[in-house]
Protein backbone atom coordinates (compact mmCIF):
# COMPACT_ATOMS: atom_id res chain seq x y z
CA UNK A 1 0.00 0.00 0.00
CA UNK A 2 1.12 3.56 -0.62
CA UNK A 3 2.45 5.82 2.07
CA UNK A 4 -0.30 8.25 3.34
CA UNK A 5 2.14 11.19 3.37
CA UNK A 6 2.87 10.89 -0.36
CA UNK A 7 -0.85 10.63 -1.10
CA UNK A 8 -1.46 13.94 0.70
CA UNK A 9 1.35 15.57 -1.24
CA UNK A 10 -0.31 14.54 -4.49
CA UNK A 11 -3.43 16.49 -3.56
CA UNK A 12 -1.65 19.79 -2.94
CA UNK A 13 0.38 22.14 -5.04
CA UNK A 14 3.42 24.01 -3.96
CA UNK A 15 2.37 27.55 -3.09
CA UNK A 16 -1.30 26.83 -2.27
CA UNK A 17 -1.02 29.04 0.79
CA UNK A 18 -0.12 32.13 -1.24
CA UNK A 19 -2.61 34.86 -2.08
CA UNK A 20 -3.82 34.98 -5.65
CA UNK A 21 -2.79 38.18 -7.39
CA UNK A 22 -5.91 39.80 -8.77
CA UNK A 23 -5.88 42.54 -11.41
CA UNK A 24 -6.30 46.00 -10.01
CA UNK A 25 -8.75 48.32 -11.73
CA UNK A 26 -7.35 51.67 -12.62
CA UNK A 27 -9.37 54.74 -11.79
CA UNK A 28 -10.81 56.36 -14.93
CA UNK A 29 -8.74 59.20 -16.25
CA UNK A 30 -10.50 62.50 -15.81
CA UNK A 31 -11.11 64.19 -19.14
CA UNK A 32 -11.24 67.91 -19.45
CA UNK A 33 -14.75 68.83 -20.45
CA UNK A 34 -15.96 72.33 -20.80
CA UNK A 35 -19.06 72.77 -18.71
CA UNK A 36 -19.39 76.50 -18.92
CA UNK A 37 -22.53 78.42 -19.66
CA UNK A 38 -21.91 78.80 -23.43
CA UNK A 39 -21.46 75.05 -23.83
CA UNK A 40 -24.64 74.30 -21.90
CA UNK A 41 -26.58 76.88 -23.88
CA UNK A 42 -25.30 75.41 -27.17
CA UNK A 43 -26.26 71.90 -26.05
CA UNK A 44 -29.70 73.15 -25.04
CA UNK A 45 -30.29 74.91 -28.34
CA UNK A 46 -29.11 71.95 -30.40
CA UNK A 47 -31.16 69.57 -28.24
CA UNK A 48 -34.21 71.74 -28.83
CA UNK A 49 -33.51 71.66 -32.56
CA UNK A 50 -33.33 67.85 -32.40
CA UNK A 51 -36.70 67.69 -30.65
CA UNK A 52 -38.25 70.07 -33.20
CA UNK A 53 -36.80 67.99 -36.04
CA UNK A 54 -38.33 64.83 -34.54
CA UNK A 55 -41.68 66.59 -34.31
CA UNK A 56 -41.30 67.66 -37.95
CA UNK A 57 -40.50 64.10 -39.03
CA UNK A 58 -43.46 62.82 -37.01
CA UNK A 59 -45.73 65.31 -38.75
CA UNK A 60 -44.36 64.27 -42.14
CA UNK A 61 -44.69 60.56 -41.33
CA UNK A 62 -48.25 60.87 -40.09
CA UNK A 63 -49.36 62.96 -43.05
CA UNK A 64 -48.27 60.32 -45.61
CA UNK A 65 -50.51 57.33 -46.11
CA UNK A 66 -49.06 54.14 -44.72
CA UNK A 67 -51.70 51.68 -45.88
CA UNK A 68 -50.75 52.27 -49.52
CA UNK A 69 -47.82 49.92 -49.11
CA UNK A 70 -49.90 46.99 -47.77
CA UNK A 71 -52.22 45.56 -50.38
CA UNK A 72 -54.34 42.45 -50.18
CA UNK A 73 -52.98 39.53 -52.13
CA UNK A 74 -49.44 40.94 -52.17
CA UNK A 75 -48.22 37.92 -50.22
CA UNK A 76 -45.20 37.81 -47.93
CA UNK A 77 -43.22 40.26 -50.02
CA UNK A 78 -45.92 42.87 -49.54
CA UNK A 79 -45.85 42.34 -45.77
CA UNK A 80 -42.06 42.71 -45.76
CA UNK A 81 -42.35 45.93 -47.77
CA UNK A 82 -44.90 47.23 -45.27
CA UNK A 83 -42.59 46.34 -42.35
CA UNK A 84 -39.59 48.02 -43.95
CA UNK A 85 -41.66 51.13 -44.68
CA UNK A 86 -42.89 51.25 -41.08
CA UNK A 87 -39.36 50.70 -39.73
CA UNK A 88 -38.05 53.51 -41.92
CA UNK A 89 -40.71 55.87 -40.62
CA UNK A 90 -39.90 55.04 -36.99
CA UNK A 91 -36.18 55.51 -37.70
CA UNK A 92 -36.85 58.88 -39.34
CA UNK A 93 -38.68 60.13 -36.25
CA UNK A 94 -36.05 58.78 -33.82
CA UNK A 95 -32.93 59.76 -35.79
CA UNK A 96 -32.54 63.40 -34.63
CA UNK A 97 -32.87 62.49 -30.95
CA UNK A 98 -30.53 59.51 -31.30
CA UNK A 99 -27.95 61.61 -33.15
CA UNK A 100 -28.05 64.28 -30.45
CA UNK A 101 -27.78 61.83 -27.55
CA UNK A 102 -24.97 59.82 -29.09
CA UNK A 103 -22.96 62.85 -30.19
CA UNK A 104 -23.42 64.66 -26.87
CA UNK A 105 -22.44 61.66 -24.77
CA UNK A 106 -19.79 59.86 -26.83
CA UNK A 107 -17.69 62.67 -28.31
CA UNK A 108 -15.35 64.10 -25.69
CA UNK A 109 -13.72 67.01 -27.53
CA UNK A 110 -16.06 70.02 -27.27
CA UNK A 111 -15.28 71.41 -30.73
CA UNK A 112 -15.81 68.02 -32.38
CA UNK A 113 -19.00 67.48 -30.40
CA UNK A 114 -20.36 70.85 -31.49
CA UNK A 115 -19.42 70.17 -35.12
CA UNK A 116 -21.15 66.77 -35.12
CA UNK A 117 -24.25 68.21 -33.47
CA UNK A 118 -24.50 71.01 -36.05
CA UNK A 119 -23.93 68.49 -38.85
CA UNK A 120 -26.74 66.32 -37.47
CA UNK A 121 -29.05 69.33 -37.20
CA UNK A 122 -28.47 70.12 -40.88
CA UNK A 123 -28.55 66.56 -42.24
CA UNK A 124 -31.67 65.49 -40.37
CA UNK A 125 -33.93 68.35 -41.37
CA UNK A 126 -37.48 67.06 -41.90
CA UNK A 127 -37.75 67.73 -45.61
CA UNK A 128 -41.28 66.34 -46.04
CA UNK A 129 -42.60 68.72 -43.39
CA UNK A 130 -40.59 71.66 -44.75
CA UNK A 131 -41.81 71.07 -48.29
CA UNK A 132 -45.40 71.04 -47.00
CA UNK A 133 -44.88 74.42 -45.41
CA UNK A 134 -43.40 76.07 -48.51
Amino acid sequence: MADPETEDEALTWAGDDQEIARPVRQAPVATTRESGAPTLVALGVLGGIAVLESIGWLRGVLSATLEATLQQGAGPLGAVAFGVNLLGRVAAVAAPILWFVLAARRIRTPSRRFAWLVLGAVLLLPWPALMGLL
